[in-house]
């Protein structure tokens, strides 16, 4: 059975950003004060190894894989746009959540269909 162009694209894209993530959280200095976001980092790698690869094998949990590897990126950036304690930050989280939400649903969508 041949894969579709795009959920090639899409593995190739989610595990190249799990990577992303977890080189910029090593990387940053302030990761290594606060453990959550290299612990949030190491589990979306993680789950970025296994989405991607149940994608580009078209195993049959490849569509669960990328919701949960979705949600993890979600709670990923978060924590990233978080720095301080108090909530001031939080119109800082609002524009990327949305726009990452969109291509989520949009790429989830796709995946339904073609997976």
């Amino acid at each position: 059975m041949s894969r579709p162009i795009g959920v090639t694209l899409i593995a190739v894209a989610l595990l190249g950003f799990s990577l992303w993530t977890l080189y910029q959280t090593l990387t940053h200095p302030v990761a290594h004060r606060g453990r959550a976001v290299l612990i949030v980092s190491v589990l979306l790698a993680a789950l970025g190894f296994v989405a991607a690869q149940a994608l580009w094998t078209l195993r049959s949990h490849a569509f669960s894989m990328f919701l949960i590897w979705a949600l993890c990126a979600m709670v990923a950036i978060v924590m990233t746009r978080l720095g301080g304690l108090g909530g001031a930050h939080a119109v800082r989280v609002f524009q990327p959540i949305v726009y990452t939400g969109i291509a989520f649903v949009v790429a989830a969508l796709y995946l339904r269909r073609a997976v």
